[in-house]
């Protein structure tokens, strides 16, 4: 996941409810339209390059010239792209986001029942120990800039809705004895304990305490309250 994110179709990556398209969220962030396959290629370089150095400090101790050193380009090049640091920031925000939104959404739709909410757990508090760094700046930009967020905010939403999914098609399972909105809420109460606790370690429990992927396993199922595992495991 370190590797600068290659852009293709990114509308295809996901069949779920909401689909993603980079071009039209990095327009939403203010980066300049890519109108030639070579600036959209050297753009691509340069949002790849700084989500790899994002990840590995600070984003406000990075220069313009030492992200445009790793891209190996000018920073005439950066300018004609991006009108400032925070906007290609925010572009970071936007291929990570789509980066990491099939990759958690194909645990949901091919585990085994059973194991989705276990593996998804996992899957997530070491996604958010190893970016701890890069999500801690996305944490501080969408402060300022709640558009930033939206394309984790969207993967929230899919997510949610391919686990839904695969509580539907789980064989005598009666819609009419689900909670969609409770099922929905246990992915917001994921996220949010998950971005609390890494931006403000509340404890007791912390992303590196043994105890915390199984904690927050229990509370997103309890708040789910889906029928007995009897019944639908």
């Amino acid at each position: 996941m370190d590797k600068p994110f290659a852009i293709g179709n990114a509308a295809a990556m996901t069949d779920a409810a909401l689909p993603i398209d980079i071009e039209d969220d990095l327009a939403r962030v203010g980066v300049t339209p890519a109108l030639q396959s070579r600036s959209r290629t050297l753009r691509d370089r340069l949002i790849g390059e700084a989500l790899a150095i994002a990840r590995k400090q600070p984003f406000d101790d990075v220069s313009i010239i030492d992200i445009c050193a790793a891209a190996g380009c000018s920073t005439g090049a950066f300018y004609s792209r991006f009108p400032d640091k925070i906007t290609l920031f925010k572009a970071v925000m936007v291929f990570a986001a789509a980066e990491s939104g099939p990759l958690l959404e194909s645990i949901v739709r091919e585990a085994p029942f059973g194991e989705i909410v276990p593996r998804l757990v996992a899957a997530q508090v070491e996604r958010y120990l190893r970016h701890a760094m890069f999500f801690r700046s996305a944490f501080k930009v969408s402060l300022d800039s709640e558009q930033a967020w939206e394309p984790f905010r969207r993967n929230a939403h899919n997510l949610a809705g391919a686990y839904i999914e695969r509580v539907l098609a789980v064989p005598g399972v009666d819609p009419d004895d689900l909670r969609i909105d409770r099922i929905r809420f246990a992915f917001q109460v994921m996220y949010g304990v998950l971005n609390n606790t890494l931006s403000n370690r509340p404890g007791p429990f912390v992303l590196e305490s043994d105890e915390f992927p199984a904690l927050l396993e229990e509370a997103m199922m309890a708040t789910m309250d889906l029928p007995p595992p009897r019944e639908i495991f």
